[in-house]
């Protein structure tokens, strides 16, 4: 008895579509820039805070969120 591989192919275009491309580049670079400025913002002083018109708290909170969420 023999056993037939059956390859099942994703269509070249929706491998290769740049629009859809574009927009995975766009939404992976909005959340490595949230994480790093969540990040940047959990390291600044309260001086610091203050000119952003924030206090800890609200640096704190938004630090906190995940980079998915705006």
């Amino acid at each position: 008895m023999s056993t037939r591989v059956v390859e099942r192919r994703v269509p070249r275009s929706a491998l290769s579509h740049p629009v859809a491309f574009a927009g995975l580049r766009q939404i992976f670079g909005l959340w490595l820039r949230r994480a790093r400025t969540r990040r940047q913002l959990d390291s600044l002083s309260d001086h610091e805070l203050r000119d952003l018109g924030l206090d800890r708290g609200d640096a704190t909170r938004e630090a906190a969120k995940p980079f998915w969420r705006g």
